[in-house]
């Protein structure tokens, strides 16, 4: 592994070099050091997608002390444990007006100079030569809970990551996402590992976006549901151009991969992973073999069961939990140094996911366990199935179909994401041909775009109160 570096940076249609950036980083370790001392204790960072957030990441994870990645969404900080009670919260100059949000939690705010302020002992950066960082789950159905991976375990699973796609050193990777979520860390650090740049994109600006994808340094594009359907409609005012790997880890239409596939000429591959477990599995096929329906081949050093225990696992073909066992998995949920993994069963971790190992060793996903629910009139439906049937209808981008408690017992309902077009009439007409009666959502709500939790998953919390219930367990 060559040394880790601060990448160049497009963003908003301007290149930051990594010198500058690291330069920034520098300066900012310096201002760190100088308030809270070189203490090997936690200090917390509020991230968002930009190049400055990059520098700061650069800049605390240079230093001896864990790194808790928070995002600059001030209602996401309220996590399960709560972050310790004066725990330093280094904040961007853009950030300042957080201050007494943290300041309300117990944290203590450290608001950074101006990044053309110059201190004494600055200098090159090293990112991630720390002990580590801690992640957090994604909130949707809880309180966020922190995860913590070593700097080693994070490294190994990027690397192994960047082999199963095939990148080449000096390869570019482009994402929307935040670096304090474990998306938008992954493919940071791909750029880092890699030696390569880093494109963040603001999805409001599809024209800005389209120029940028279409730069020859980026060889792969972290991408999701809702922007690959927007590139595939919008006008264009160019050649269509994305990178050679193209990946998304949400569930999508056969549709839109369709629509994709025929503008750009590039498959979107699906992949698995979780804030626990780091990534699972990702569809590296060749271009033609891509299969949406699935989430690909395990990558090395991944095992993979499925069913009730990982002593028993069910046969190929069968569907059940997913256990998974890996080099890279955390350290256990927690703030350093007190992390325990409740749940861990001989090294092999339990997720909330059900799915099926393929004769061909592919990973083929049905949702989360919660996802299979017993309905008032006491029918067994499987609400991943639900929502894969109504991706099926012609004009929905995307759908999220969860539980709901009433007065008269358990139910469900479905968050449509669908182009203006698309009626109620003719989504009800397209689902009586498709589902059984009791496999209907009692209530359906159609909306431009998915309400999401900073991290871009879907908010099933939210999409619960546009259905006017309460969200179930």
């Amino acid at each position: 592994m060559s040394t880790l570096r601060v990448p160049d940076i497009l963003a908003h249609g301007r290149w930051w070099s990594g010198d500058e950036l690291d330069a920034i980083a520098g300066g900012w370790r310096a201002a760190v050091l100088d308030a809270l001392g070189d203490r090997a204790r936690p200090i917390a960072a509020a991230l968002p997608a930009s190049p400055e957030a990059v520098a700061l990441f650069a800049a605390l994870t240079s230093l001896p002390s864990p790194v808790i990645l928070l995002s600059h969404d001030a209602r996401a900080w309220r996590t399960e444990p709560a972050i310790p009670i004066g725990t330093p919260l280094v904040l961007l100059p853009t950030l300042a007006r957080l201050a007494p949000e943290a300041e309300k939690l117990g944290l203590v705010p450290l608001v950074l100079p101006d990044a053309t302020e110059r201190r004494a002992g600055g200098g090159p950066v090293v990112p991630l030569d720390g002990p580590g960082v801690v992640l957090f789950t994604s909130g949707s159905t809880g309180a966020p809970k922190p995860v913590f991976h070593t700097r080693t375990t994070v490294l190994e699973w990027v690397e192994s990551r960047i082999a199963s796609m095939g990148l080449p050193p000096g390869a570019g990777v482009v994402m929307e996402a935040s670096p304090a979520y474990g998306q938008g860390l992954t493919y940071l650090l791909t750029a880092i590992v890699l030696g390569g740049a880093l494109g963040l994109l603001d999805p409001r600006d599809h024209r800005l976006a389209l120029t940028a994808l279409a730069e020859p340094a980026f060889g792969c594009w972290r991408v999701t549901p809702h922007f690959a359907d927007a590139l595939s409609r919008c006008v264009l005012t160019g050649p269509p151009i994305v990178p050679a790997v193209c990946i998304l880890s949400s569930p999508i239409s056969r549709a839109l991969f369709d629509a994709f596939l025929d503008r750009f000429g590039v498959p979107l591959r699906q992949a698995y992973s979780s804030t626990e477990t780091g990534t699972v599995a990702l569809d590296n096929a060749a271009p033609a073999d891509v299969q949406p329906e699935t989430v690909g081949h395990p990558l090395p050093g991944v095992e993979i069961r499925i069913g009730d225990h990982p002593g028993g696992p069910r046969p190929s073909g069968e569907l059940g939990r997913v256990w998974v066992r890996n080099p890279w998995q955390m350290a256990g949920y927690g703030f350093p140094p007190h992390v325990e993994r409740p749940g861990d069963v001989d090294g092999w971790w339990p997720t909330l996911d059900l799915g099926m190992l393929r004769a061909d060793g592919r990973l083929a996903l049905a949702g989360r366990l919660d996802d299979a629910i017993r309905t008032r009139d006491s029918r067994v439906v499987n609400l991943a199935y639900v929502a894969a049937s109504l991706r099926g209808v012609e004009g929905v981008t995307d759908a999220l179909v969860v539980p709901l408690d009433s007065p008269t017992g358990r139910t469900f309902g479905a968050v449509i994401e669908c182009e203006p077009g698309l009626t109620m009439g003719a989504l009800r007409a397209k689902l009586a041909d498709t589902l059984p009666p009791w496999s209907w959502p009692r209530t359906l709500e159609l909306v431009p775009a998915l309400p999401r939790l900073p991290n871009g998953k879907p908010d099933r919390r939210a999409c619960a109160t546009l259905l006017g219930g309460a969200p179930g367990p």
